[in-house]
């Protein structure tokens, strides 16, 4: 009795730790239909690709004024290279980056500006 109930704890701990975290998001479109969709940092790591400097994974999720949302189950990869040229690699490519500016109207250039440039408090 005492292996199961030790090893439903270890289970209990694995689903725990499992749990999504809620994503950063670093950039909010908004429509005319009232939908909005939001681009959210799942993760953020350094590159094992030659060239980049991150490794990261984007969430997608849509809300609309009916109050139906979606959230796209699949995580999406894309790199980050932070020095000059700055740029996001995705599906293999190059897009620049504008790193100067307010930012708000490019999802690449938001990207960057959230792993490169983390807000400090």
């Amino acid at each position: 009795m005492r292996r199961y109930v030790t090893a439903f704890l270890a289970g209990l701990s694995l689903v725990s730790n499992a749990k999504a975290v809620e994503p950063w998001i670093f950039h909010t479109a908004h429509f005319d239909d009232d939908t909005v969709v939001s681009l959210g940092l799942v993760s953020n790591h350094t590159a094992e690709r030659a060239g980049y400097d991150f490794d990261v994974l984007i969430s997608l999720s849509q809300d609309n004024a009916a109050g139906a949302g979606y959230t796209d189950p699949g995580k999406h990869r894309a790199f980050v290279k932070c020095s000059d040229p700055a740029k996001v690699s995705v599906r293999g490519i190059d897009y620049p980056v504008r790193t100067s500016g307010a930012g708000g109207d490019d999802w690449k250039d938001d990207l960057w500006r959230a792993v490169c440039m983390p807000p400090v408090s």
